[in-house]
């Protein structure tokens, strides 16, 4: 072999070289290089420091969403003190102006009793007026010789329904009270309804007043005969009850009507007012 061969052939090795160092590594390589020291470390930092800022972000997201959702719950409870002490302030109003309906309901109902109350009286007044002045008519009449002292109340006699009335003004005992009305031809007062007893009460005063109803010889009776299980009664609660403790011996066996109008038993000696009464075909002069 020559030496300019040999030349060649060297020259041809240097190129085969040169070119082959120009073509491209494979695409492993690149990975093997990345994962290298320097490369790794630099990676693993990047990595980091995307971490930390993500971490960051959140944790920043995270305290305004904590608070905010604190001010919501201040919020919220402001709003709920806000709203029990409006709704106790509505309840406060809605009883007083329940109490004031009720006072005025009350007020109302009074006035009402207090106006029938009113009616009533005024009612008997008008009807004691036109009794009056017929009685008194009846008494001119039979002072002219015109009319029959029979059809006439005797004089200081009240003329109610057909019926004449005398009331005391001092008291007696229930069997003397009797005798006075006997002497004047009438009866102590048989109370047959709930207008006569308004009339007895109006015309005898808050006094306890003697009436003729008596049970000293067994049952309960009228003096003119009266049926008493039929007839009207207005005794006060748990009366009668023929009470042997008032130390006056003996029980209770004469009826009187009491202050607020009620009946009662008790005994026959106490000195209480009483009322006569007679037909006013059959009344004379006192």
């Amino acid at each position: 072999m020559t030496k300019e061969y040999q030349d060649l052939q060297h020259l041809d090795n240097e190129e085969n070289d040169h070119q082959h160092r120009k073509r491209p590594l494979p695409p492993h390589s690149f990975s093997r290089r990345l994962c290298t020291g320097p490369s790794l470390l630099l990676v693993s930092m990047g990595l980091s420091l995307l971490l930390l800022v993500v971490l960051c972000v959140i944790g920043s997201q995270n305290s305004k969403l904590q608070e905010e959702l604190s001010a919501l719950r201040e919020t919220f409870s402001n709003l709920t003190v806000s709203t029990e002490a409006k709704v106790k302030a509505l309840s406060v109003q809605g009883g007083n102006v329940g109490r004031k309906v009720k006072s005025l309901e009350s007020q109302l109902e009074k006035q009402q009793q207090e106006l029938n109350a009113d009616h009533s009286s005024l009612l008997l007044h008008v009807k004691q007026f036109v009794s009056d002045l017929r009685s008194l008519s009846c008494q001119m009449a039979v002072l002219q010789g015109n009319g029959s002292e029979k059809a006439c109340c005797p004089v200081n006699w009240i003329d109610y329904e057909g019926s004449c009335y005398w009331f005391s003004r001092s008291g007696k005992p229930w069997p003397e009270a009797e005798k006075y009305c006997q002497l004047e031809n009438a009866h102590l007062v048989v109370v047959g309804s709930w207008e006569e007893q308004k009339f007895i009460q109006h015309h005898m005063g808050p006094v306890n007043t003697w009436i003729g109803l008596m049970d000293q010889n067994g049952p309960w009776k009228w003096v003119d005969g009266t049926d008493y299980e039929t007839g009207f009664k207005n005794w006060a609660p748990e009366q009668p009850d023929d009470w042997y403790g008032h130390g006056l011996g003996g029980g209770e066996d004469c009826a009187h009507i009491t202050v607020d109008g009620r009946w009662n038993d008790d005994v026959c000696l106490r000195p209480y007012r009483w009322v006569c009464e007679a037909q006013r075909d059959g009344g004379n002069d006192s």
